[in-house]
């Protein structure tokens, strides 16, 4: 009996021990897994430079968020999410579905790169995509699944606030184009269905996200970039907005007619 009781002792202690190292390093255990799973999800590298946990305020910030570039492309990074602040409802942290009553993403920043026809912003989104597919059926959505868990999330608002958006191509030979990202605010995401994946809600946040992009695009500072050489008129900006709307490609063709047209001969 002696025996059985050390051995229960030992156990609970065990257990106790885990739960404070769980507790005590919670905001780098939070850490470690945005990167990983970032990773896994948008196959580009994702880094975080610290996560603070209110435990008694059922809130958490979120600074450095990077995500990098898929394979093909030469810029450091796609996003920089800049600050992240999230409110979460305390009384569904123990239910299968957490409600995140508000979530804050401030001054992002965004680097549109153009190569191989696409863009690495329009690359990241297949690749969300892509997962979440793998995710509802198919080869490997079993060990998928398993790995991300059955806890949903619904989000009551998530604001996207201050952000910026510079575009690299190699046929603007060293130039830049820059603009402002419109304000986000979705409302409901995963509400309709009962709760959302992570990785579900990271395909809507990304898509929006995309769709910012595009109209930044094609509100370009093309005076910027003019200045100095002589401008084209509207019909440079009326080609980067159309182009913009249709997807990287017809963007990336547009702004090559644009280069060619501006600085003369080949872009190459």
């Amino acid at each position: 009996m002696k025996k059985i009781l050390i051995g229960l002792t030992v156990i609970v202690l065990l257990v106790v021990a885990g739960l404070v190292y769980v507790y005590a390093n919670l905001d780098s255990i939070v850490k470690s897994t945005i990167e990983e799973a970032g990773k896994r999800v948008t196959l580009a590298d994702v880094s975080v430079d610290s996560v603070l946990i209110e435990t008694t305020q059922n809130s958490a910030s979120i600074s450095g968020l990077v995500i990098g570039n898929p394979d093909g492309f030469k810029t450091d990074e796609a996003f920089s999410l800049g600050m992240i602040r999230v409110r979460i409802d305390g009384s569904t942290l123990t239910s299968s579905t957490i409600r995140i009553e508000e979530v804050v993403i401030e001054s992002p920043r965004v680097t549109y790169e153009l190569a191989q026809n696409t863009s690495n912003i329009a690359t990241i989104q297949r690749n969300v995509e892509s997962f979440v597919a793998r995710m509802a059926g198919g080869a490997g959505s079993s060990q998928t699944t398993s790995d991300e868990g059955d806890t949903k999330i619904v989000i009551d608002n998530l604001y996207v606030r201050g952000g910026a958006v510079n575009v690299s191509a190699a046929i603007l030979d060293g130039r830049s184009l820059s603009s402002g990202l419109p304000d986000l605010h979705l409302k409901d995401i995963g509400k309709q269905d009962g709760g959302a994946t992570p990785a579900q809600v990271a395909e809507e946040v990304i898509t929006a996200l995309n769709g910012a992009v595009f109209k930044s695009v094609a509100s370009l500072n093309v005076d910027g970039l003019l200045q100095g050489v002589g401008g084209l008129g509207m019909g440079v900006i009326d080609t980067l907005g159309g182009a913009a709307s249709s997807g990287g490609g017809a963007v990336g063709n547009a702004l090559d007619g644009a280069v060619k047209g501006l600085f003369g001969g080949s872009s190459d």
